[in-house]
């Protein structure tokens, strides 16, 4: 008989016999047996309706493990070869049996896929790959031995979870190893630079100049807590110290030109979305004395003086992607207190505190914070304050771009612009006023952790 009127029957006869099927489909699968029965019948539903046997708007056959001997992968079958030897063995005319009843119907299917699958035994012995016992090997699991747990099962684990102290209690010698891990909330990251330039000029340069070596060292750490709940903590230490040696000056063999210690602590309490209650405290300093070129007296130098402020007010933090950070507080509550721990006439001057070492103002601030990334390797940051006691002004914006060549590489372009009112008048420009400018470019060594 023609192969391709086997397989025609065989799926006939599998359709016909697919309610009695479905009654007994009630287990399920392992793992690796689910997916060869979904990809068998797959294979099987696009058979049937491509041979019109099922009409093309089913969705699928009626799963058969029957035929799935016949259209899966090669497989030897002990049983196809002893049937066909029994005495009583043989093809049967499965048409007339067929016409009984579903059961009869199942038995002749069987015997028609036997029969195929004993020819391709004879005739093709290189397709087959597997034998039964491997395919035996997969385990049939019923609902029976998957079904969950019912409550009243878990009611003596439940009535005993207060008082357990060991797991073995609950899951008895089942060697168990659970270890709690918990969560870390804070992040670390730090940045160090070292950044060099230098100018020469000969003596006979045409247009002249002064030769100068300038240096630059940037220190920052950062220590933040966030919860992912209600509490953040954000912590920033910035140490900046850099010289530049002049020619030109016939007192000092060096100046100082960036020298600055910040201390910045900011601790917020979520009040709703995007929006915390806060309370920050700042403090900045220098190292050094800070001088003018030709001039030996003494500006400003270690904690004189000593700026120090505490605000109260609301945060607004949105949250961004690809790192980038945004922080608005304003804060109407604000205390700023400065103190000047030298006796130096100049210095009591330069900051309109003449007859007294300590002030303190009340009154109200803005900050601003933002880390932006524009381009790959490209970065820009940004701080913001606006101080006022409602007497006088005192604000800074600070702008760096940063760009990193490579880990160790990178160049930097720095923006300050200060505006303070309570200086002495000797400070106020003609052209600029109580505004102050500073900005420099720098290439050299940075490195982040």
């Amino acid at each position: 008989m023609n192969k391709y009127i086997i397989y025609v029957i065989a799926l006939l006869l599998a359709l016909l016999s697919q309610p009695v099927l479905a009654q007994r489909s009630g287990g399920a699968y392992s793992r690796t047996a689910t997916s060869i029965v979904s990809r068998y019948k797959r294979d099987l539903t696009q058979k049937a309706k491509k041979m019109r046997v099922l009409p093309p708007d089913s969705v699928e056959v009626v799963m058969s493990p029957y035929l799935y001997r016949l259209v899966g992968p090669g497989v030897f079958y002990r049983s196809v070869v002893t049937d066909r030897f029994r005495l009583n063995g043989g093809e049967k005319n499965f048409m007339q049996e067929a016409t009984t009843d579903v059961l009869e119907r199942q038995r002749s299917m069987d015997d028609v896929i036997e029969g195929a699958l004993f020819d391709v035994y004879g005739s093709r012995p290189e397709l087959i790959h597997y034998y039964d016992a491997q395919i035996e090997s997969e385990k049939i699991v019923t609902p029976a031995t998957t079904a969950g747990a019912k409550k009243e099962d878990l009611d003596p684990i439940y009535q005993k979870t207060e008082g357990i102290k060991d797991v073995t209690e609950v899951v008895g010698d089942v060697d168990v190893d659970i270890q709690i891990v918990k969560p870390n909330f804070w992040t670390t990251k730090g940045m160090f630079k070292l950044q060099f330039t230098q100018n020469y000029f000969s003596d006979n340069w045409y247009k002249g100049g002064n030769n100068n070596v300038t240096m630059l060292s940037n220190l920052v750490l950062e220590a933040n807590y966030n919860d992912q709940n209600r509490v953040t903590w954000d912590n920033k230490l910035d140490l900046r110290l850099g010289f530049v040696t002049a020619t030109s000056d016939s007192i000092h063999r060096y100046l100082t030109n960036n020298d600055k210690i910040y201390l910045y602590s900011k601790l917020g309490i979520k009040a709703a979305k995007n929006w915390y209650y806060t309370i920050s405290t700042e403090a900045n300093t220098q190292f050094l004395p800070g001088h003018k070129a030709n001039d030996r007296r003494t500006y400003s130098k270690f904690l004189a003086p000593l700026d120090v402020y505490v605000s109260l007010g609301m945060d607004w933090k949105p949250k961004f992607k690809n790192g980038n950070t945004f922080s608005l507080a304003l804060l109407p509550f604000s205390y700023k207190m400065r103190y000047i721990n030298d006796e130096e006439e100049t210095i009591h001057a330069s900051y309109n505190m003449r007859d007294k070492d300590f002030q303190q103002d009340f009154g109200s601030k803005i900050e601003f914070n933002s880390r932006i990334s524009i381009v790959k390797n490209l970065t820009w940051r940004c701080r913001f304050y606006y101080f006022t006691s409602y007497k006088y002004c005192e604000s800074e914006m600070e702008n760096v771009f940063s760009f990193q060549f490579n880990k160790y590489i990178s160049s930097e372009v720095y923006t300050l612009w200060r505006f303070d009112d309570n200086r002495d008048k000797k400070f106020y420009d003609d052209t600029l006023g109580y505004f102050q400018f500073k900005e420099y470019f720098t290439l050299g060594l940075a490195y982040n952790f």
